[in-house]
C-alpha cells in the first residue's frame, strides 16, 4: 500500500469521525474546537478520552491499510442499549483505472474530501432526532489473518481488536454522501438510518 494513500485516508477518517460526532451531537458542542482543513472549517474534539479512542482506532485502520486488508469502516452512533441508530459507512475498493499522472498534486482529492465534509454538514438536520444519551463505536472490517496479526502486535496491546458477530441489520434509509478516489483506491461513503 502506498504510504501517501494511508496517510491521506487516515487523516480524512479522523476529520470525518470528529465531524460526525459534532453533527450527531453525541457530545456537547462545547468539547469541539473549530479548525481549518481542506480549505473549510471543520470541528475537532478536545476531549482526551474521546480523542484517545479515535486515535487508537485510526492506528488500527492505518495498519489494515498498510497491509491492504481493509474492506470497510463503520462509524456507528448507538443508543444507551448499544443498538445502532445511524451508521456512517466508508467502503474501500481498488481502482483498476488508476492513472499515476492524473491528480499528481492531489488537488482533486482535496476537493473530494472537502465535498464529503460539506455534504455531511448539509444532511446534519437528519440527525436531530437522536436521543441525548447516545454513544458511538467504530467497526473495522478486515480479514481474520490481519486481525490476528494486529492482536499479537505489541504496538496494539493497549487497544485489542474485538471480533463482533456478522449480523445484517435492516435499514429504512440510505443517504449516499460521495464516491471518490484517493490514489489507486476508491471510497464510497454513505449513511444508513433506522
Amino acid at each position: 500500500m502506498h504510504n501517501c494513500f494511508v496517510d491521506i485516508t487516515t487523516e480524512f477518517l479522523a476529520v470525518a469521525f470528529h465531524n460526525i460526532l459534532y453533527y450527531t451531537s453525541v457530545y456537547p458542542k462545547s468539547i469541539f474546537d473549530r479548525r481549518k482543513k481542506y480549505n473549510i472549517v471543520v470541528n475537532h474534539s478536545i476531549h482526551p478520552e474521546v480523542n484517545q479512542y479515535i486515535n487508537l482506532c485510526l492506528k488500527s485502520i492505518s495498519e489494515c491499510l498498510k497491509t491492504d486488508q481493509l474492506a470497510c469502516v463503520e462509524f456507528a452512533v448507538t443508543d444507551n442499549q448499544y443498538d445502532t441508530l445511524l451508521k456512517f459507512v466508508f467502503q474501500f475498493h481498488q481502482n483498476m483505472n488508476f492513472d499515476e499522472t492524473g491528480d499528481a498534486y492531489l488537488v482533486q482529492c482535496e476537493q473530494n474530501l472537502r465535498t464529503f465534509c460539506l455534504k455531511l454538514a448539509a444532511i446534519s438536520n437528519h440527525f436531530k432526532h437522536l436521543p441525548d444519551d447516545c454513544s458511538f463505536s467504530i467497526y473495522i472490517h478486515t480479514n481474520e489473518s490481519n486481525a490476528v496479526a494486529i492482536s499479537i502486535n505489541p504496538d496494539f496491546e493497549e487497544f485489542p481488536l474485538v471480533e463482533v458477530s456478522d449480523k445484517t441489520e435492516v435499514t429504512q434509509k440510505i443517504i449516499p454522501l460521495t464516491r471518490f478516489s484517493i490514489r489507486n483506491y476508491g471510497l464510497d461513503t454513505f449513511v444508513e438510518m433506522k
